[in-house]
């Protein structure tokens, strides 16, 4: 079965555009999604959340080091399979 990967994490307001540099160089052209809550947290953070596509699940260790100094809290990393 294709796994999927699904990781979410928060981000400082103030370190956004940073953090949105920072994960574009890391991705380079892999398939890889961005996406994030539409309302920062009480304390001002945004949760973002990448998807990794089948087959670039390798690409997450790289994209994960290059966004560690813009996180706040930890980063959670999910596989999903498909079903049917």
């Amino acid at each position: 079965m294709s796994v999927q990967l699904y990781v979410y994490y928060r981000v400082a307001a103030d370190d956004v555009e940073a953090a949105l540099v920072a994960f574009r160089k890391a991705r380079v052209e892999a398939p890889i999604e961005l996406l994030q809550r539409p309302e920062a947290d009480a304390e001002g953070h945004w949760t973002w959340m990448e998807i990794y596509p089948a087959g670039w699940t390798h690409r997450e260790p790289q994209v994960a080091a290059a966004m560690a100094p813009w996180l706040v809290g930890v980063r959670k990393v999910e596989r999903f399979e498909m079903l049917g």
